[in-house]
């Protein structure tokens, strides 16, 4: 029973170890942004590299997400409001594929003017590393990571809006 224990107790530290390690090892700020192309629900492949040279709000979200859902009105209303000022963004939707028809009324129903990319798979999540939605990630003109934040965010916010802000100006 000792050695049961014992066992446990490393396989224990092991998987903490190891998960350590791959989150201090994700793309973050300073880190080259993961180059990717992405079938979107109007049909367009879309790839990063071609926004190289404008600011990017990397935006990882699902239909079924709680938080998703309640963030993605000030997401839309961040975007219309500085699209002019050279903004893209890029709402990533990690639902699967028969989930697509939900996606496509939730983000109609927002009225979002920005594309709408589908990863169905995840494979552009995992290239960023990205567990959990919501997450965002700024990628600058030059197509470096700049910020990246899990969770929710009210884009409608004095802070999140002087954040955009000096992102764009960089």
């Amino acid at each position: 029973m000792r050695r049961l224990w014992i066992f446990l107790l490393i396989a224990g530290i092991a998987i903490i170890a190891v998960s350590a390690f791959q989150y201090l090892t994700r793309p973050g700020r300073g880190d080259p942004a993961p180059a990717f192309a992405l079938p979107s629900l109007d049909s367009k492949e879309i790839d990063i590299e071609g926004y190289r040279g404008r600011p990017v709000l990397l935006h990882f979200w699902a239909s079924w997400c709680g938080l998703c859902q309640e963030e993605f009105p000030s997401l839309v209303r961040l975007a219309k409001d500085y699209e002019a000022q050279g903004l893209v963004v890029l709402a990533i939707s990690e639902d699967e594929a028969r989930s697509y028809p939900t996606v496509r009324a939730f983000t109609q129903t927002m009225n979002a003017s920005f594309p709408i990319l589908l990863d169905g798979k995840g494979a552009v999540a995992d290239s960023y590393q990205s567990w959990a939605v919501p997450e965002t990630i700024f990628i600058d003109s030059a197509g470096t990571i700049s910020w990246r934040h899990s969770g929710p965010v009210n884009w409608d916010s004095d802070p999140a809006r002087k954040m955009v802000s000096e992102f764009i100006q960089k």
